[in-house]
């Protein structure tokens, strides 16, 4: 096991969660452990600038510039990607952790096309948001290649924002109407 990469603290916590998740897998328990919801709600600060909430934290966000953003805060878009980037991090951190190979560092650059023309919203105008992803790893190393592969096999699987990319989406939506007394 590569303690290089992470510490020994993250190590056991993330063995037990394991070791739990094993224990109760797919049963009440299970879901009552490992199923959680995430709320994020926005607020406009001024024009297109708006704060994010999610739980405990706030980050801000605002459009590009060719839209009339500031172009000094993150874009959605942009955040989005790096998401995507430091989930695939994050998780390999973790697989090469427990892999019994010899790391010294990693890691990962994601770039994805996108279209703004999709605004468009015409018959022929492309999807919006990203497409051809292409993620490049970068693993410090006198491993095999083929072992190396092997692990970052699993780590794109079990990427949980890579997972949300490429499940089937639903979207609820819901309105309310609210009335200031004026």
């Amino acid at each position: 096991m590569s303690e290089k990469l992470i510490n020994k603290n993250i190590i056991g916590t993330y063995t037990k969660r394991l070791e739990n998740m094993n224990k109760y897998k797919f049963t009440e328990k299970g879901d009552a452990l490992y199923i959680t919801t995430l709320v994020a709600e926005t607020r406009q600060l001024q024009d297109l600038h708006v704060i994010t909430d999610i739980g405990d934290l706030s980050f801000d966000c605002d459009a590009p510039e060719d839209l009339g953003g500031s172009g000094t805060i993150a874009t959605a878009m942009k955040l989005f990607l790096a998401s995507f980037a430091n989930c695939l991090e994050i998780t390999g951190l973790l697989y090469f952790s427990f892999s019994h190979l010899k790391i010294n560092s990693l890691n990962v650059s994601v770039e994805a096309t996108h279209d703004k023309r999709a605004a468009l919203n015409i018959k022929g105008a492309p999807l919006p948001g990203f497409y051809k992803y292409k993620i490049t790893w970068y693993v410090d190393s006198e491993e095999r290649l083929s072992k190396i592969q092997q692990v970052l096999k699993k780590v794109e699987q079990a990427c949980p924002v890579r997972g949300s990319l490429e499940h089937p989406k639903e979207f609820l939506e819901e309105i309310v109407i609210i009335k200031e007394n004026r």
